[in-house]
């Protein structure tokens, strides 16, 4: 005699069950399916689009003299053109300013920059166009060429000659430039002057838009 468990299901019941285990089947299928597309659709579409400076060990902004009674941590990592240029190649998300220690409208807008990255959660990469002692221009930066070849259309002096002005603030989406930067704000014409309410409004407007398009 068989006992209570070892009773066949009677062919409704049973019929039921396989429908029900072949529905499972068919919804583990389709999740299987909804994550291969969506792993394929990141590795069309760009792939890791990562800020590259997380990490990384922030550079010493002590050098600025609007820095130093910051009491906030710096934001800033030292990058260099080669790199920059891998990190669109690799579409990934950034923004990255050129500047030096000794350049007034570098130091007044220091503060602000870097306040606006911190308020973004995100770190900016830092060319320092002064970092070479030889180096007594702008141009004179390591693979200047390079750079002029992909930021060139921002580059332009009075005689319309790729020049890079400092400071210089480019945002950069999926490896491509969705903002730039250029100077402290409008209307600022002494760095040395404090700015306005409306400039600083303005100014901060910018920065914060800007970072948030590369979010």
């Amino acid at each position: 005699m068989r006992g209570v468990f070892d009773k066949e299901l009677p062919a409704k019941a049973s019929h039921k069950m396989k429908n029900i285990r072949v529905r499972r089947g068919i919804l583990v299928a389709a999740s299987i399916c909804v994550m291969l597309i969506a792993a394929s659709f990141t590795a069309c579409s760009g792939g890791d689009t990562t800020a590259p400076y997380a990490g990384k060990e922030v550079a010493d902004l002590g050098g600025y003299s609007s820095m130093v009674d910051y009491d906030g941590e710096s934001r800033l990592v030292e990058t260099t053109v080669k790199d920059v240029i891998k990190y669109m190649d690799e579409k990934k998300s950034f923004a990255v300013f050129l500047g030096y220690e000794e350049c007034e409208y570098c130091n007044a807008i220091m503060p602000y920059l870097n306040e606006a990255a911190r308020g973004a959660d995100q770190y900016v990469g830092y060319i320092d166009t002064r970092k070479n002692p030889d180096w007594q221009n702008n141009t004179d930066i390591d693979d200047y060429d390079k750079f002029v070849e992909v930021f060139g259309e921002y580059l332009n002096d009075e005689d319309g000659e790729p020049y890079l002005y400092t400071p210089d603030l480019y945002f950069i989406k999926d490896g491509e430039i969705v903002g730039h930067h250029q100077g402290l704000v409008e209307g600022a014409d002494d760095p040395d002057k404090a700015l306005t309410g409306d400039q600083e409004t303005a100014l901060k407007t910018v920065l914060e838009g800007n970072f948030g398009e590369i979010k």
